[in-house]
């Protein structure tokens, strides 16, 4: 069984004036699960910073 998002659970239960603090605790729930952050991606396996970099140093470099 799957939860309702929390439209449905709004449209289920009515004016949310006659609610009981179990019924905003659920609905809390939802609407947190519903923004969720999924796991983050693996590190890339390179440096990205320099990756980035070209083979030439950066414009006003003079060697000592």
């Amino acid at each position: 069984m799957t939860s309702p998002t929390p439209a449905q659970f709004r449209a289920l239960h009515g004016d949310m004036g006659r609610w009981q603090a179990v019924d905003f605790d659920i609905y809390e729930h939802l609407v947190e699960n519903q923004y969720a952050v999924g796991p983050k991606t693996p590190p890339e396996p390179f440096d990205q910073a320099a990756a980035r970099r070209g083979p030439h140093p950066p414009s006003g470099f003079r060697p000592a």
